[in-house]
Order: structure tokens, then sequence, then C-alpha cells
């Protein structure tokens, strides 16, 4: 394994990890933080049921898909202990890209049900 396949690794569980957080987030503050995916919205003019509604849709999405990123990290990093090469990488590579289309569609359709 290289420094990059490493990297990229590494940032796929970050990127877990901070979903997991923003779960935490909603749940105790009942606050949706402002991402690339949300960033249109005018926060201001939601409705707080409207909100309120989105953090109990989203929240479960969103521990849900962290961890799904994280095990993919993991599962990506230490792939070379288990065995994993060529074509299981790639089958991998593909449902984890399918996965987060999915996540993707679930957001905006989320959102323009109850932010927009």
């Amino acid at each position: 394994m290289d420094n990059m396949d490493t990297l990229m690794n590494t940032l796929i569980m970050l990127a877990g990890f901070y979903l997991l957080y923003s779960a935490v987030i909603m749940k105790l503050k009942g606050e949706v933080g402002s991402s690339f995916m949300s960033r249109d919205i005018d926060w201001a003019h939601v409705p707080e049921d409207n909100k309120k509604a989105y953090i109990k849709v989203m929240m479960p999405a969103n521990i849900v898909m962290g961890l799904v990123m994280i095990a993919t990290g993991a599962v990506f990093t230490f792939g070379d202990k288990f065995g994993l090469n060529g074509a299981g990488t790639n089958v991998l590579i593909g449902i984890a890209l399918l996965i987060c289309v999915a996540y993707g569609v679930i957001i905006m359709h989320f959102q323009s049900r109850y932010l927009r």
C-alpha cells in the first residue's frame, strides 16, 4: 500500500467520524450543520417543525453512513491482511460508490421535502 492509498483511506474514515459527530450534534443541540450539500438553504426561514423532522430522518442516515465509511476505510486500510486484492477491491469500491450516491439522493430528497 502506498502513501496515497493510506491518505485516501484516512480521509474516508475521517468523513465517517464527521458524519457520526454531525448526528450527535443533531441529537444533542437540534442543529443541522451547514455543509456543501446544504449551502443554499436559508436556515433563518426554515420552520422549526421542518428542521426537527429533517433531523429525525437524517440522524439515523448519518449514523449508518458514518459507520459504513469508517468500516470501508478500515477494510481498505487493512485489506492486505485479509487477502483483499484486485477484483475484491473493485467490488468494494463499486459498492461504496453506490452507497455514497444513495446517501446523496436521500439527503437531497429530504432537504427538498423539509427545508425548502
